[in-house]
């Protein structure tokens, strides 16, 4: 990223002046060069996610010049920022309370991607905990959002001990590494995942309770993918409905909403057809069904993929964002993964029923042929 440092005119009158001017912004510009080449290096020799973050709260802090930074992430739900890394701040302050989205409009317009520049937090009334700020020492505040693919994924928050008004260069290096700590956390996530699809094929591999391994495949879909609900339907006998099977972070109200009738759903039969659906935002969405339960239960984006057995939809599989949101290819991929281990679990149990119940008939048979009758010899 081109970092854009202030430029100034040079007047000829004092040229002595400016000369040691020019030098020393040339010296500061150098400065901050080299402390985020040295922060680069430090961030890949990070060994995890956790570790990734302190070095970034730590490096921003010492690169700036200022009080503190901190990191925080939004929770699986997408409605609060919880923290995550933090540097130069006490554990009295990191303690004083959620910081929720809808009652903070000033970080709702930075996951909207603005950065915030706030000169003196104690006399901003939109700022949350103006007195612990006060308590604690901070005076101004920059507020920078941490994005991946263009998804907002919490805040980088830089604070000063005195009234400050960032400059442009300050902004650019912040800016900078927000998107350091957003590749870092997509790194992390990207591993995350593989971990994941590791361990349900471990599971489908060592059970055959198939409820089992589909609440987990839910769980695991919501949880690393990072959004606020996901769930599991399957097709009856007639194919005309489709009937829940598993769930994670859907309220029981919402799940005893209604029936889910194929014919009367046109997402759920392009879904069936083999094809994922990816709606950004439900309430743009004609074709969505249950438009006050979905609104009512906080839902703003899905993303639908196709369960196969042997290329037929048996059901289909889904995550919901509390936030609007188009769901990424990496991630439609990733949800096609948990679709096909879904496929394979319920293969899994399918053949073993079969091999049960030709078992059972042909000990049924063994017995008869020695007239056993229907039960097996005293012995």
């Amino acid at each position: 990223m081109i970092l854009a440092f202030p430029v100034r005119c040079i007047d000829s009158s004092s040229s002595n002046e400016h000369k040691l001017r020019e030098d020393e912004m040339e010296c500061s510009e150098t400065r901050y060069i080299s402390k985020l080449c040295e922060l680069c290096g430090d961030l890949i020799a990070a060994e995890d996610l956790q570790q990734t973050l302190q070095v970034l709260t730590k490096g921003c802090t010492g690169s700036l010049k200022v009080k503190a930074c901190s990191i925080r992430l939004l929770d699986e739900k997408g409605e609060r920022l919880e923290m995550r890394a933090a540097h130069g701040l006490s554990q009295e302050y990191l303690k004083k309370g959620p910081v929720e989205i809808e009652k903070n409009p000033l970080d709702q317009k930075v996951l909207g991607g603005e950065i915030v520049s706030i000169a003196d937090v104690t006399k901003e009334p939109l700022f949350q905990y103006p007195e612990e700020a006060q308590k604690e020492g901070i005076c101004s505040l920059l507020s920078v959002p941490l994005k991946m693919r263009e998804k907002p994924v919490g805040v980088l928050r830089i604070y000063t001990s005195q009234p400050h008004q960032f400059k442009k260069s300050e902004v650019a290096i912040a800016n900078t590494l927000a998107l350091e700590g957003a590749i870092a956390i997509e790194k992390a996530r990207l591993q995350q995942r593989m971990q994941t699809l590791m361990e349900i094929a471990k599971s489908i591999n060592s059970t055959l309770n198939l409820s089992e391994v589909l609440d987990l495949i839910v769980k695991s879909a919501a949880r690393t993918m990072g959004y606020k609900a996901a769930s599991l339907r399957l097709l009856n006998r007639e194919g005309e409905t489709l009937k829940i099977r598993a769930t994670y972070g859907l309220s029981t109200k919402y799940l005893e909403k209604g029936p889910v009738r194929v014919s009367e759903s046109p997402l759920d039969q392009e879904c069936l057809a083999g094809k994922p659906v990816n709606i950004a935002d439900v309430d743009a969405e004609p074709r969505v069904g249950y438009r006050e339960e979905i609104k009512r239960e906080g839902i703003s984006a899905v993303l639908y993929v196709p369960l196969l057995v042997k290329n037929k939809a048996i059901g289909l599989l889904r995550v919901y964002s509390s936030l609007p949101h188009r769901f990424t290819p990496d991630e439609v991929d990733f949800l096609s993964a948990l679709a096909n281990q879904v496929a394979t679990a319920i293969e899994n149990a399918r053949l073993f029923e079969q091999i049960k119940r030709d078992h059972e008939d042909l000990t049924q048979n063994v017995w008869k042929w020695y007239d056993w009758g229907s039960r097996p010899p005293k012995l």
